[in-house]
């Protein structure tokens, strides 16, 4: 008695599939989770340069953004403009994602852009829209914005009407005896729980 195939389209699906599923693919083995970190890091420190942006990167907006980016932006927004961070550091406590590009430092909270420091390393002609930059002094600092609400010798901390804050950190400028020079410029938004 003969055997009669009853469908062979069975016979189809039995062998060829399988082959068509496996051909081509071989068995890799799959990074480490610290090759998987460092491919998410660049090398560079320093001297990175943004891409075009619609925005002025030297613009510091106390109440809307710096470097760029506005507050709110996401971390895939940041790196579009300034590409692979150096570092990436967690705040626990507060959820507070950074990434560090260049000398500058960008604040995440739920993927939303909530502070920002600008370096002078990074960013040589930042500024600010009453004229404040890394060229300006202490005191040109204090006149523009008045009686800070906390101040050392080489820092001053302002808050706006709206509740965004914005730091000012000095260093002894050793060019100068008795001069502080400006490096660092930080904003940062009311929901950044500073």
């Amino acid at each position: 008695m003969k055997r009669k195939l009853y469908n062979p389209m069975i016979l189809v699906l039995l062998v060829f599939v399988p082959l068509i599923a496996f051909s081509g693919t071989e068995q890799k083995a799959s990074e480490s989770y610290y090759e998987q970190l460092k491919s998410l890091l660049t090398r560079k420190t320093l001297k990175v340069r943004p891409n075009a942006s619609k925005r002025d990167v030297n613009l510091i907006e106390v109440e809307k953004g710096a470097a760029g980016v506005l507050f709110g932006a996401s971390m895939d927004d940041v790196v579009a403009i300034w590409g692979k961070p150096c570092g990436i550091d967690t705040y626990r406590s507060r959820d507070i994602w950074s990434l560090y590009i260049g000398a500058c430092r960008f604040g995440f909270i739920d993927n939303q852009l909530v502070s920002v420091s600008i370096h002078s390393a990074t960013l040589k002609k930042a500024h600010i829209g009453n004229g404040i930059s890394f060229e300006s002094s202490f005191d040109d600092v204090m006149s523009a914005f008045g009686e800070p609400i906390e101040a050392t010798d080489y820092s001053l901390k302002f808050v706006t009407k709206n509740g965004y804050i914005i730091r000012f950190h000095f260093v002894a400028d050793t060019s100068s005896i008795g001069k502080r020079k400006l490096i660092t410029i930080k904003i940062s938004h009311p929901d950044s729980g500073e």
